[in-house]
């Protein structure tokens, strides 16, 4: 069970994560007269962690109040994330929430969303 700052938030709907991997900034200098160039590295740099999914919920005060929960978390702070494989990734920024088209209805009431995180190295 996935989970952002152990609250539950999106338990209710099916989702995944994409981890893209761990950049490495370099500096690159050259000098004239001088063949081939000096190399910096200036170590690892924060990652991408992409989430997909469907918040769903019995009335549309529920969803709203859910939807609220996570934006809360677009905060700038830091803050543990479980996977849906129960991988935990720690400092990790809520940087972006969005919903994915409409509020619909059904069995219950959903919406799709996208999440981006940022995780410090």
């Amino acid at each position: 069970m996935s989970s952002f700052n152990g609250v539950d938030l999106f338990g209710a709907g099916p989702h995944s994560f994409s981890l893209n991997g761990w950049p490495r900034q370099q500096v690159r200098r050259s000098f004239a007269g001088i063949d081939g160039e000096a190399v910096v590295d200036m170590g690892r740099r924060s990652r991408v962690i992409d989430q997909v999914g469907r918040l769903e919920a019995s009335t549309a005060g529920e969803l709203e109040t859910l939807i609220g929960q996570i934006e809360t978390y677009a905060d700038g702070q830091a803050y543990s994330l479980i996977d849906n494989h129960g991988l935990t990734h720690e400092t990790v920024i809520l940087e972006q929430f969005e919903l994915d088209g409409p509020i619909r209805t059904g069995r219950n009431i959903w919406c799709s969303y996208k999440i981006r995180y940022r995780q410090l190295p």
